[in-house]
């Protein structure tokens, strides 16, 4: 099995463990960064960095890791937990024509689009000496013009999807919850076709929770332990973790990391690579291409109390 590392880079800070991405807090960047790599080294592990151009300042050169592209369009406010924060680009808001303050892509025209990606593919570039290949939209959002325009700049990784999910501001409801890699068609970036770029979904737990350490506090390691011995019982060829930046401040985040990394080490046959080194994997013996099957019962046998308190905040809306 080979397993990925993509790291969304951007500035923030936690606060109770939540990420908050405030513009000020350099650290998200600065420290997040190193404290990963620095983890990753333990395990022989390798990170892909998917970097949002306006932090390429606080970022570490020669980091012997791989550097992708990770835009947020638009500029608009958020706020959580009584702190307020926007959520776009700082360098690409001041240097690409937006029509829309909408932070998603899909809500972009395939023009503003490719100049955002050719923007900031180039700024990166310029300043880190490494042309990015990997991709990964901001919020998880694109669509048919995305690929196109992603195409036409010469990336050829994304690793956007939650799979089998919609939102309102994305749609990867198309595929299924365990899904491989493929290249999409040009009509549908949902549907496997012959395009020049492979994307690469989140592995994820049953209620389509991406594996991001970030999501611990909501449904606790037991059920990230199910997930990749699910994957890795099936023989499924390749495992997606991903973080923020942000969460490597965070000594509880790194705990989380570390545990995770620790776990996976100790099974066979495991391969830590970078985003570029993945193609498309073939049909074989004893590995389908798809339909994996969801195998409810260890789920059942790790319920915990992080679970049970999120199901009632959900359902019931008690904190």
């Amino acid at each position: 099995m080979d397993i990925i590392i993509v790291c969304h880079t951007e500035f923030g800070f936690i606060r109770n463990k939540r990420m908050i991405f405030d513009k000020k807090a350099f650290q998200g960047v600065k420290d997040g960064a190193p404290n990963l790599i620095k983890l990753a080294k333990k395990y022989g592990a390798k990170i892909t960095f998917v970097v949002c151009p306006e932090v390429v300042d606080y970022f570490p050169k020669n980091t012997g890791q791989e550097v992708g592209l990770h835009i947020h369009p638009g500029w608009e406010e958020f706020e959580r937990i009584g702190l307020k924060w926007h959520v776009g680009d700082m360098y690409l808001k001041e240097h690409c024509h937006q029509s829309s303050i909408s932070t998603v892509l899909q809500d972009h025209s395939y023009s503003e689009q490719f100049t955002l990606i050719k923007t900031g593919k180039e700024y990166i570039k310029n300043k880190l000496g490494v042309e990015p290949k990997v991709f990964v939209a901001g919020r998880g959002s694109l669509n048919n013009d995305t690929i196109k325009a992603l195409v036409e700049n010469g990336l050829t990784h994304d690793c956007s999807p939650i799979a089998n999910k919609k939102l309102p501001y994305f749609d990867w409801s198309k595929l299924s919850r365990i899904c491989m890699p493929y290249h999409p068609s040009s009509e549908d970036y949902q549907k496997k076709g012959d395009l020049p770029i492979l994307i690469i979904p989140c592995s994820q737990t049953i209620f389509r929770m991406g594996i991001a350490p970030e999501s611990v506090p909501s449904y606790g390691l037991s059920w990230f332990r199910v997930c990749f011995s699910e994957y890795y019982k099936q023989n499924a060829p390749l495992f997606h973790i991903f973080t923020h930046s942000p969460a490597m401040t965070d000594s509880y985040y790194l705990s989380v990391m570390d545990y995770f990394l620790s776990f996976i080490s100790k099974h066979d046959n495991i391969n830590f690579k970078f985003v570029s080194e993945i193609k498309e994997y073939p049909a074989r013996a004893g590995r389908p291409s798809a339909n994996f099957k969801t195998k409810l019962l260890p789920y059942a046998f790790a319920f915990n109390k992080e679970i049970a308190k999120t199901i009632i905040r959900k359902f019931f809306g008690k904190s």
